[in-house]
């Protein structure tokens, strides 16, 4: 929760819909580098420059956060998926409802770990 932005909501004013300048502000607030969004269209990438922020889609985070240390993502994610009991998931099944979830550069990135998965 960030509180406390709407000072920097004036700053936020010509995004294509005003109904995120909340988001932006937040942002703003918190000195995020990064907005993770799927509503990429409403945050174009030369406004927010100006503030030091990216946007990107939740797959490109993950894929570029797992590329940042794959081993200790490769890890991570097998405890998750060895967590996962109603249904047990095979590394190949967590990959495909991952692909299918649109996590398509995640996957991209993890397939060739499948095997440690």
């Amino acid at each position: 929760m960030v509180f406390d932005f709407d000072l920097f909501l004036p700053a936020c004013g010509e995004l294509p819909d005003p109904g995120d300048a909340h988001v932006l502000a937040a942002a703003i607030k918190t000195q995020a580098a990064i907005i993770v969004t799927e509503n990429l269209k409403d945050f174009p990438p030369a406004y927010l420059d100006r503030f030091g922020i990216e946007v990107r889609s939740a797959d490109a985070f993950l894929a570029n956060t797992i590329a940042l240390d794959e081993g200790k993502a490769v890890a991570a994610i097998r405890i998750m998926r060895k967590r996962l009991k109603i249904p047990e998931k095979t590394p190949a099944i967590l990959l495909l409802e991952m692909e299918a979830a649109g996590l398509t550069e995640t996957v991209d990135v993890l397939r060739s770990h499948e095997r440690s998965l």
